[in-house]
């Protein structure tokens, strides 16, 4: 299921980007367990006949980032975290400088349907990383605005998770 490959994803890059804010390697010790809960709004479209990816991700622990990359980088692309919040109730909104001017990626989105059940286990980082938990797909109907032009976003693999995430050091 593409939701499971994308918290796969997701997680990945929390744990090495968590490692490196850390300026060391892991080092044998005990189990360290944190519990995550946030969003991830995968979202596609086409502006201007270009294709567009754009992702907001919320980490109650790592924090928040938005991305946006337009014709595959060759238009425009960046990406910025943030402390503040891409989703309040319902209400989503998320604003990133694309060369110089705002892209704004806006809208509504709800869970919808049951809960799923997750668990994966992989290795990152020198790290064996279990992740326990569940994760609910969002509904949403969400715009990228840029240079003037308002697209609507495709954003079916989209899901809120809530996630106990165990990292053990995998070096001695």
């Amino acid at each position: 299921m593409r939701s499971n490959q994308l918290i796969t994803g997701v997680l990945a890059a929390v744990a090495t980007s968590s490692l490196i804010g850390l300026g060391s390697a892991a080092h044998a010790g005990a189990p360290t367990t944190t519990h995550e809960k946030g969003i991830v709004l995968d979202c596609s479209g086409t502006w201007r006949g270009e294709h567009v990816y754009s992702s907001l991700y919320e980490n109650n622990l790592h924090g928040n980032t938005i991305q946006v990359v337009i014709g595959d980088g060759a238009v425009a692309g960046d990406s910025r975290r943030t402390r503040r919040d891409f989703v309040d109730g319902r209400a989503v909104r998320g604003v990133l400088k694309l060369d110089g001017r705002r892209a704004l990626v806006e809208g509504r989105a709800h869970a919808v349907g049951r809960k799923t059940a997750v668990h994966e286990e992989h290795d990152d980082a020198g790290q064996h990383i279990t992740v326990d938990g569940t994760h609910r797909r969002l509904a949403s109907e969400l715009t990228l605005t840029w240079k003037g032009t308002t697209v609507p976003l495709d954003c079916a693999d989209s899901f809120v998770y809530d996630l106990q995430v165990t990292r053990e050091s995998t070096v001695d």
